[in-house]
């Protein structure tokens, strides 16, 4: 055995080891931008240009996908847009008055900043009723039909003759004008 058939032999070895290194490395960088572009994008001629860039122009054409490829995954920018709904949602189920315009919680009988009446509390229980209520969700007290005052809807308490023509009169002069009135009714 000559020494220099031995030092062919070794960098014939190195050189078919560097060979298929490269070679694997090669493949699996094409494998990665495969998977990487089906997670960032729906478009198959996207996806063909972007594995095509680095099938031809190897770590170059990496460099290049890398700096034009999609910002954000499908799923990332799934996630995104769901959170981005559940804020809208939030600030939706916030309310906003009909009088300024301004954000106010559900819960709120009145405008804060403008004072607008946005509900009528429950007479029996005290919780805040929509105008189009016909009756309280929490005490189960009706609610009457003229004026929107509250009565009892399942027993309870029972309004007298006289409780009853005290609203009616109420009632009355809460829909009349001042101008209208009589020195009677004052």
């Amino acid at each position: 055995m000559d020494l220099g058939d031995s030092w062919q032999n070794a960098a014939a070895l190195a050189a078919t080891l560097a060979g298929a290194y490269l070679l694997v490395f090669w493949i699996s960088i094409v494998a990665w931008t495969y998977r990487d572009i089906r997670d960032r994008s729906r478009d198959a001629a996207f996806q063909v240009v972007a594995v095509l860039l680095v099938l031809v122009f190897n770590v170059l054409g990496l460099v290049i996908y890398l700096i034009l490829r999609p910002r954000e995954t499908l799923a990332e920018s799934y996630a995104r847009s769901l959170e981005e709904e559940a804020l809208l949602q939030e600030l939706e189920e916030q309310g906003i008055c009909p009088s300024c315009k301004r954000y106010i919680t559900a819960e709120f009988v009145i405008c804060p900043y403008c004072r607008t009446q946005l509900k009528e509390p429950c007479i029996k229980c005290g919780r805040p009723l929509s105008f189009n209520w016909l009756a309280c969700p929490y005490c189960t007290a009706s609610r009457s039909r003229v004026g929107g005052g509250v009565q009892p809807a399942l027993g309870g308490l029972e309004t007298t003759a006289e409780e009853e023509e005290e609203q009616t009169v109420e009632q009355t002069k809460r829909r009349r004008p001042a101008s209208s009135r009589s020195p009677v009714d004052t």
